[in-house]
């Protein structure tokens, strides 16, 4: 190819192959997600049954109906345990575990592959485990001790199933959390760790006020991911309780997927819209909190 100076310019081919490998990702993640919210936003305003070509506008009723439902406001009382369990355990287990196999001890390797083996189970697997162990064991020590709750199964109580299933997914959660917790504290250069102790600061004084600050990253991705798995909660729930007894363990994906299959899908897509709203605010709060506390190397 000849410019208008006279020079001649080469096609490279291969600076075309990025695009080209990116391309197919993003036209289906596109059409699969932002294109997908979009019409699942627009349905959310009218009284669609997800099989008749008629939909009739009906404005903000799918809302108003969500937020006069008993429902919601037992999915949202069961979202706000299930969340906090999630999101103040996995942190609290997987940063303990990640400071434990940072050092450098004998079978760190053969310890790293143990706790993290609940990552590669499926959640269903996890879940018919925890049932087991709550048909299993948790009703024969009720039974010996002579609790009526615990010999009819902690999954089986209002009051407590919210918990257990929240202690289930801490079990399939933390070992990603103790991963990335991992990674950042395998990041914090040694000259600076070699630096404090020159200063005379003790092991802990040398993790809150050096590792801590240097490791907000991963702090602020697993404050993230543990947020959305705790507001977005469908297959560890439908495992273990499947929404019950009487929903007290609704999550919203669980609620939603109840009223899509009574063939309501704008109502069901009103309850997506509003834990996504949920979900999007508390991720961004998170995330400008966070970025006020890194540090800058």
């Amino acid at each position: 190819m000849t410019s208008g100076n006279g020079k001649t310019h080469k096609f490279n081919s291969w600076k075309v192959v990025p695009y080209l490998v990116v391309a197919p990702c993003l036209v289906i993640y596109l059409v699969f997600f932002y294109i997908a919210a979009v019409q699942g936003a627009t349905f959310s305003f009218t009284d669609w049954n997800g099989i008749s070509a008629v939909k009739n506008y009906i404005g903000f009723g799918n809302y108003v109906d969500a937020f006069n439902s008993e429902y919601l406001r037992m999915t949202l009382k069961f979202t706000v345990i299930f969340a906090l369990m999630v999101l103040v355990l996995t942190n609290v287990l997987g940063l303990f575990l990640a400071v434990l196999l940072d050092k450098k001890i004998r079978g760190v390797n053969f310890f790293r592959g143990v706790y993290f083996f609940p990552a590669v189970m499926s959640t269903l697997t996890i879940a018919y485990i925890f049932n087991q162990i709550d048909y299993r064991l948790i009703t024969l020590l009720g039974d010996t001790i002579g609790n009526s709750t615990l010999s009819a199964g902690l999954f089986s109580s209002a009051t407590w199933a919210p918990y257990l299933v929240g202690l289930t997914q801490v079990w399939q959660s933390f070992p990603i959390t103790m991963v990335i917790f991992l990674a950042g504290l395998q990041g914090v250069p040694e000259d600076i760790l070699e630096a404090a102790r020159i200063d005379g600061a003790s092991s802990r004084q040398i993790f809150w006020r050096v590792k801590m600050p240097m490791i907000v990253p991963s702090l602020m991705i697993n404050l993230v991911n543990n947020t959305k798995t705790g507001i977005t909660a469908f297959d560890i729930v439908m495992g273990t309780t499947a929404g019950g007894p009487g929903g007290a363990t609704y999550s919203f994906a669980m609620y939603m997927y109840i009223k899509y299959s009574k063939q309501e899908v704008g109502y069901a897509c009103a309850i997506a819209m509003i834990m996504a709203i949920i979900f999007g605010v508390i991720a961004t709060l998170q995330i400008i909190y966070m970025r006020s506390k890194e540090v800058e190397l």
